[in-house]
């Protein structure tokens, strides 16, 4: 090699996943895959024949691509110059150490300027990867297994599954064909036009697909399978659809077939901007629903879900839904417009969970805030905790993958609030028009914000979207913002500093741009203003003249930014003072956000529990289940650990008199017995009495967790309308109030649980509270009803079934029976993996399946390690420690046990058991007589607490 040729390949620079600087582009692609997928105990493996035509935008004897983890043969690897028809052959394939992902071809002569040639690469590679990504196979069932492959080359791995150019911005045509066992069905983007017999294997078929549309590398799909075709048929635009799923998944995916052209319809008017569609574009969508998958993955032709996706019943349906709509969302933002920078996917992603919350919200009007502050709740419960990297950090690890779309879904809420619902939509669909058929950077998507917004007045000329999204996105953590009222100077003081739930001397010179959106009393139309953060400085927000002495003043309206608001004691006692006399007064998003605050404030030491209780006494009244739902989510982390002390009689009074008068509210909302009625007589033959019940429950009685995934049915509106009492927080309330031995809930679960028995099944108790009464009935009642509910979890299929009555079972106060639930959680053929962790989670509750578990995870440390799902499963024994000594020897245990490359790992886990420990070992005391102080003040009614 000559000198020049050397010094141009040094300037070469590379990005992981992607070609630096190439000298040819991509026209069009011919991929050929053959796949070996169980060949009878072989290695699943494919192979393929990449044929890309390409065209040199400059002479050059080199070509940059992307492969990895395949192999690739100089010999098997030329070109065609199709102006000759001349081969030309490659003379090296280099690899780069340094960058793994990037081969160069130097080829025996040179590329002539602006013709076009076929670049022709055999290739080969495996398909058993512990990771699902790049091409993949799978199986389900174990006697005989059921093997299926499939791609998923999202965000950057499409090299990984033929050789390529995978960069975003080369939109190519693809052809594909593949050759596979004709038991299995193949399905690409496309539609298949051809299959014929593959005569160089027995059995074997040669599948050809319709050339699709151009798309980038990442985007293209293709699977084998050997599901059903459990619906076919043509929506009203005239494209087809056709679910692919075990037969015992088709009535619960029937509803599919209506979902997906309503939501297509939805987003089409979202974005005012039509698909292409006609026959270059294959007119058609299949949904691949694979079991035991986890992932969800949308592209052009086709979605690929898990069977975990996919649910009976109301929730069921509305959970598939949920997902599909935020599928959908990617055929526009992610297939029509694709991001520059694969890095930046999470961005995509998050925005489109977001806009499925504003298409779900369409049909039920609450689902939009409802979903919001769930979501919020996860957030900043995670974010707190200092172990979560930045979103901009690419960890390609499921839960920070999904704590980023999160957290970025709370940030496209903050600017659709800092510059309003229309001019948000409507710089989203000038976006998504201007970027159509291409791809863009998140850069480009804040400053159609900022366009939009300075052209309606709606932005401050000195703020920056760009600036402020960088301050999100590239830093970890959320800001506290410390609000200072000076009444006699009419003068509000607002500071922000990063939060921090365990280190309380966190020291940080992060700073955000935040939009502050406030309101106060009488003056419900919300202001914004900006703090701003100047040069990694955080500013001071000074606010004159906008409240009264007397009045209270609110910041965050409509939860504007993922952040935490820390009042002035005059702010809060005004607040709390108006909470008492009419809690609707204050906007139900705004107590949502002061109730999750407040607890939040008090588990890290920021607020004395004395200003806390008095803050949420006033939840006997509220009516919405929001409210409760963020409240209860608080209050079973309390409980998890008061349970296991002297103080849980005191703080179990302390919560029945905070639940019993909303849930008596409530109660008459939940459906009665409908199989068939009960007489008084049949009530009487009852195991245990209501009075029984109360003497003999300890605070060691397992119950399944307050914070259920129950759909609530809140207003959006945060001045006006408030959410009615419904079957949703009669639900809610239901768990709570039983653990609490509210004595109404305690008669309605022992005559539900009974009737069930009498019936030998469960499906006469509504879902939402079924885990429940089955639980409360197996704790009192006899071994032939665990035995009962055992036969009903083993005959069950619906997986979400199997969920209530597996955790129910784990109630029991058998040694035997719960030494029984725990050898099954390791055997797959027992209890799927899906719900391995939630059985653990129930077990831990009781001091017996604490007891029985700890030795069980003695015993089976090194099975456990070998799972792909060690962290969820070694996730339930850290959180169900509180005290030091239990957390010093889990410590040392996972230390001695784990592999030393995963100490960071081990630390990330054990830091929310800490964060537990700190508190017990800290606040414990506090909370104990900020309850007898509290009962005190309230009268001789509550002398039971006060004498405790």
């Amino acid at each position: 090699m000559t000198m020049l040729p050397k010094i141009l390949v040094l300037l070469c620079t590379f990005l992981p996943g992607k070609i630096a600087e190439s000298s040819v582009k991509p026209l069009r692609y011919n991929l050929t895959i053959l796949t070996r997928l169980d060949s009878e105990g072989a290695r699943n493996q494919f192979e393929g024949i990449a044929s890309i035509d390409i065209e040199a935008t400059k002479s050059t004897r080199f070509i940059n691509l992307n492969s990895r983890d395949l192999n690739v043969f100089r010999k098997k690897t030329w070109l065609l110059r199709w102006a000759s028809g001349r081969k030309i052959r490659a003379l090296e394939l280099k690899k780069n150490d340094k960058e793994p992902d990037v081969i160069m071809l130097v080829l025996e002569l040179p590329l002539k300027f602006g013709e076009t040639y076929t670049l022709n690469m055999f290739f080969s590679g495996d398909l058993d990867r512990q990771q699902e990504y790049g091409y993949f196979a799978g199986h389900y069932d174990e006697t005989p297994k059921v093997f299926y492959s499939m791609t998923h080359l999202e965000p950057d791995y499409a090299h990984t599954a033929f050789p390529c150019f995978n960069d975003p911005h080369f939109r190519t045509p693809y052809h594909i064909t593949m050759v596979h066992d004709r038991k299995y069905v193949a399905l690409s983007n496309m539609p298949p036009i051809k299959e014929t017999p593959y005569d160089e294997i027995q059995n074997y078929v040669s599948t050809t697909f319709m050339g699709s549309p151009p798309l980038a590398a990442h985007q293209v799909m293709w699977t084998l399978h050997s599901l059903q075709n459990v619906y076919s048929g043509p929506t009203a635009a005239g494209e087809n659809i056709t679910i692919w799923s075990r037969p015992h998944l088709a009535e619960s995916l029937t509803k599919v077939a209506e979902m997906s052209p309503n939501l297509f319809s939805k987003y089409e008017t979202l974005f005012a901007h039509p698909l292409p569609k006609g026959p270059d574009w294959g007119g058609k969508l299949d949904h691949v629903v694979v079991p035991r998958y986890t992932e969800m993955y949308s592209g052009h032709g086709m979605m690929v879900y898990g069977e975990d996706k996919v649910d009976s019943g109301q929730k069921g349906l509305e959970s598939l839904q949920e997902m599909l709509a935020e599928l959908v969302a990617r055929q526009w933002n992610g297939l029509l417009v694709s991001p520059s920078d694969m890095d930046e996917m999470y961005v995509r992603d998050g925005i489109n969970y977001y806009l499925s919350f504003h298409v779900m919200s369409m049909e039920k009007e609450a689902y939009n805030m409802t979903q919001l502050l769930r979501t919020r709740l996860d957030v900043l419960n995670s974010d707190s905790l200092g172990k979560e990297k930045s979103i901009d950090t690419d960890v390609r690890e499921a839960g920070h993958q999904k704590f980023r779309k999160n957290k970025m879904c709370l940030l496209t809420h903050m600017i659709k609030v800092a510059i309003g619902d229309k001019l948000f939509y409507k710089a989203l669909q000038e976006f998504i028009r201007r970027y159509a058929n291409s791809s863009a950077l998140s850069m480009e998507l804040w400053e159609e914000f900022q366009r939009e917004a300075r052209r309606n007045h709606q932005l401050p000329i000195g703020v920056s979207l760009s600036t402020v999204m960088e301050t999100w996105l590239k830093q970890p953590g959320f800001p506290l913002l410390t609000v200072q009222r000076n009444d006699a100077r009419q003068k509000v003081t607002i500071r922000q500093s990063r939060y921090n739930q365990i280190k309380l001397n966190f020291s940080s010179k992060d700073c955000w741009w935040v939009p502050v959106v406030y309101i106060v009393k009488n003056l419900p139309l919300s202001q914004v203003e900006w703090l701003g953060c100047q040069r990694q400085k955080a500013d001071i927000l000074e606010l004159e003249h906008i409240v009264n002495p007397e009045d209270w003043l609110l910041l965050n309206i409509d939860a504007a930014a993922p952040l935490r608001v820390l009042y002035d004691s005059y702010n809060l006692q005004l607040i709390s003072k108006a909470l008492l006399e009419d809690f609707k007064q204050i906007p139900e998003l705004s107590r949502v956000q002061l109730v999750d605050d407040a607890l939040s404030f008090a588990w890290s030491g920021l607020l004395p529990y004395d200003a806390t209780l008095n803050l949420i006494s006033y939840l006997s009244k509220e009516t919405s289940a929001l409210v409760w739902e963020t409240a209860l989510f608080h209050l079973e982390n309390l409980q998890s650990i008061m349970r296991m002390t002297t103080g849980f009689r005191i703080f179990k009074l302390f919560m029945q008199k905070l639940i019993e008068p909303a849930f008596k509210a409530t109660l008459k909302s939940l459906p009665t017995q409908t199989p068939k009625a009960r007489t008084s007589s049949e009530t009487a033959t009852s195991t245990v009495s209501p009075e029984t019940l109360t003497s003999e429950i300890s605070p060691e009685t397992p119950t399944p967790e307050i914070y259920p995934e129950t759909p609530s049915t809140i207003s959006p509106d945060t001045t006006k309308s408030e959410t009615k009492t419904d079957l949703s927080l009669s639900a809610l309330l239901y768990l709570p109030a039983c653990q609490f031995e509210v004595k109404e809930c305690l008669t309605d679960a022992q005559e539900r649980f009974q009737s069930a028995m009498e019936q030998k099944s469960s499906s006469s108790i509504p879902e939402e509270i079924r885990e429940t009464v089955l639980c409360r009935g197996i704790r009192n009642g006899l071994e032939e009803h665990w035995i009962m509910v055992r036969d009903m979890y083993f005959e069950a299929e619906n997986e979400n079934e199997k969920r209530i009555l597996l955790n129910s079972l784990s109630c029991t106060t058998e040694y035997w029976a719960m030494q029984k639930l725990l050898s099954w959680a390791l055997d797959p053929e027992k209890v799927p993996s899906t719900l391995t962790a939630g059985l653990l989670i129930s077990v831990l509750r009781s001091s017996l399946g604490y007891f029985v578990g700890k030795q069980f995870l003695i015993d089976n440390t090194e099975e456990i390690l070998l799972r792909k799902d060690l962290k969820s499963i070694l996730s339930p024994f850290i959180n169900a420690m509180t005290t030091k000594a239990e957390f010093l020897e889990m410590k040392t245990h996972l230390h001695k046990n784990l592999p030393s490359a995963m100490s960071s790992s081990i630390e990330s886990m054990l830091e929310p058991a800490l964060d537990r420990v700190i508190w017990r070992s800290t606040l414990y005391f506090d909370l104990l007589k900020a309850i007898r102080d509290l009962t005190l003040e309230d009268g001789p009614k509550n002398s039971a607490v006060a004498s405790s």
